[in-house]
């Protein structure tokens, strides 16, 4: 597979459990789990993830699912409380997934540094400003 679909191939090849903390300048320090399984046969990866604190409970729940659009680059489609309905984020260059469309200039960093672990980011903007990144969890799988 070529380098572009080196993550989705990543995260297909060890689903499981992952566990991890994450922290980012407008919310702080927090919890984070995710889930990875595959659909379509494999050639889809699905991520369930949520972030909670001590003091506020589950603060952020998404479902996303990672797979090749069909102008052969990958797609992350993330529905979430947060975004107005499923918003799908292209890949521009490896692990790096900018809006295609959304109320905010988006973009999400989904990186497997290596073999059992992901760092997961959110990067925003909330003016025309160039997109930083707001929220980051490392995990490693757990089980």
């Amino acid at each position: 597979m070529p380098a572009e679909t080196d993550v989705l191939r990543c995260l297909t090849a060890a689903t499981g459990l992952y566990r991890g903390r994450g922290d980012g300048p407008e919310g702080g320090p927090f919890l984070a789990r995710m889930a990875v399984s595959t659909g379509l046969n494999g050639r889809a990866a699905i991520l369930d993830y949520e972030a909670t604190t001590d003091r506020d409970g589950l603060r952020h729940v998404e479902h996303s699912v990672l797979l090749l659009g069909g102008g052969g680059r990958l797609e992350l489609h993330v529905a979430s409380l947060e975004l107005p309905g499923m918003v799908r984020f292209t890949q521009q260059t490896p692990g790096h997934f900018t809006a295609y469309e959304g109320p905010l200039v988006a973009r999400i960093v989904l990186r497997t540094p290596r073999p059992g672990e992901i760092s997961y980011a959110w990067w925003w903007s909330r003016d025309e400003g160039e997109p930083r990144e707001q929220s980051r969890a490392d995990l490693r799988r757990s089980g």
